[in-house]
């Protein structure tokens, strides 16, 4: 098929443009270890989006089901509810221990965890395949058409994607990414959006469904400070960095009727997924 873009090279050029994600190739494990407090806190009120992306994988029971990128867990543990089993792999054994905790506190032990980098992962000796693959928001790897490869070769009936439609962040918090790293620096914080990896996948003979759709998402916390310390621990920004951060969450911070600070946002979201002739 005769094509003007190569969308795999377009997407590593821009890759190779950010010092933060070059990072997070050589060595993710440092990178999330280091943010696995702040990312659980994040995360951790995240019931809408979770529920729309629960909606739309439709998993049945006895299904057997792959999370790549698994993080802390926040797909995986209400997964493994329905699922006959879930193997939750994530290169961060500081995120997989939250994984784990959390696990025990719901009483399931119908799970395994595989610590290593999907880049490293043989399909047969690391990993076998599973009904269903989920890669939510971790498409961060150079080579995206390997790694889509290697997703869709672990797969028995399908593979399903989440990823960012536009800016990956709000409008409002796009404008802090400015305000705190600069404007360039900003550019290079994100990933490109989700026609990347569809225009990967068609150029390699895969024809996804995609939905977009738009992601709630909430946050919850005690104060305007914890938010904003929460959010200085995801970022790694210079410490002057925290009176802007501050001022972003106190303008956008809403008080429930318990009195608690809630950060909520509505995102473009694309839901990408195609199924297998078995």
């Amino acid at each position: 098929m005769y094509r003007i873009i190569d969308w795999n090279e377009l997407w590593k050029a821009i890759y190779v443009n950010s010092p933060e994600r070059l990072q997070k190739e050589h060595d993710p494990a440092a990178v999330w270890d280091r943010r696995a407090a702040a990312y659980r806190r994040v995360t951790r009120d995240e019931k809408q989006a979770t529920e729309q992306e629960l909606g739309i994988l439709d998993l049945a029971p006895g299904e057997t089901v792959l999370d790549v990128g698994a993080g802390t867990g926040r797909l995986a543990v209400p997964i493994a509810r329905t699922a006959a089993h879930v193997t939750a792999l994530d290169p961060s054994g500081g995120m997989l221990a939250v994984l784990q905790e959390q696990m025990a506190t719901e009483e399931l032990s119908n799970y395994s965890c595989v610590r290593m980098r999907w880049e490293d992962a043989v399909v047969g000796r690391d990993i076998e395949p599973h009904d269903v693959v989920v890669a939510a928001f971790s498409l961060g790897f150079y080579d995206l058409a390997a790694a889509l490869r290697k997703l869709d070769a672990a797969a028995l009936r399908g593979v399903y994607l989440f990823w960012h439609a536009g800016e990956w962040r709000s409008p409002e918090e796009m404008a802090l990414y400015r305000t705190v790293f600069g404007e360039a620096a900003a550019l290079r914080k994100g990933y490109p959006d989700y026609i990347y990896p569809v225009n990967i996948l068609h150029d390699a003979g895969i024809y996804p469904n995609v939905r977009i759709y738009r992601a709630v998402w909430e946050a919850v916390y005690d104060s305007v400070d914890e938010a904003a310390r929460t959010w200085m621990g995801m970022h790694d920004p210079a410490p002057e960095a925290l009176a802007p951060v501050r001022e972003y969450f106190a303008h956008v911070l809403s008080r429930n009727e318990s009195g608690k600070y809630v950060e909520a946002s509505v995102r473009p979201t694309a839901a990408i997924w195609w199924t297998k002739d078995r």
